[in-house]
């Protein structure tokens, strides 16, 4: 039954993340190779960081159905932008809107997905399974976006990075807590993509130096 749920909260977190990948290659102007593959890097490149670090064999190569999906998804999303032909879609609201809901999606489910795959092969140390849980969250999307030459988002996004890391330590000391892991997972998804949006719809950023005589927005 948990293994069901995992892989059920994986297809969601590997389409997420795979909109997410897509939308950004077709906003650099990507070609149809271009914006799968980058689909495929950012649902995919987050587990992939994580089974390095733990001298796994990185399971995108021995269980392709993640790539498949992703790839899949980033496809009908090219041919949806391609019908639809609107440059200026990227700049509208409820592109804005999609791009940040998926990518809190994925942020919220490989979060849950990242520390259940250490846990289950055996590490218990807290800081490797909430820093494996958060790099299955956030890598992808750092590779997503140096690949298209862009700062990536947990360095100066709306609060990006902070509740995918609580959520992570949240995760791991109910599951220690002996918390049912029906209970832990919906308590962190919906804390993770809640904090996420909420930052997203009131602009909250961590602080940074302001610079006088520059654009601080860039």
């Amino acid at each position: 039954m948990i293994d069901t749920i995992i892989m059920i909260l994986e297809i969601i977190g590997t389409v997420a993340f795979a909109v997410s990948g897509s939308m950004t290659a077709m906003k650099r102007r990507l070609d149809v190779l271009g914006t799968v593959i980058l689909g495929v890097i950012t649902a995919c490149g987050g587990g992939m960081l994580r089974d390095i670090i733990l001298n796994e064999i990185p399971a995108l190569f021995t269980s392709p159905l993640y790539v498949i999906i992703s790839a899949i998804t980033s496809l009908l999303m090219f041919v949806v932008f391609y019908i639809i032909k609107d440059a200026e879609a990227f700049e509208k609201k409820w592109y804005k809107d999609l791009l940040t809901s998926t990518d809190a999606i994925g942020l919220g489910v490989f979060v849950i997905v990242g520390a259940n795959v250490t846990m289950t092969i055996g590490h218990s140390n807290a800081f490797l399974v909430i820093f494996s849980a958060v790099i299955t969250a956030i890598g992808g999307g750092m590779i997503r976006d140096i690949s298209v030459c862009k700062i990536p988002n947990i360095f100066c996004k709306h609060i990006y990075a902070i509740p995918t890391i609580i959520g992570a330590i949240i995760y791991y000391y109910m599951l220690k807590l002996n918390t049912h892991i029906g209970v832990a997972i919906p308590v962190v998804l919906v804390f993770i993509i809640t904090i996420r949006l909420l930052a997203y719809k009131y602009e909250l950023s961590l602080p940074r130096v302001n610079f006088r005589n520059i654009d601080n927005n860039k």
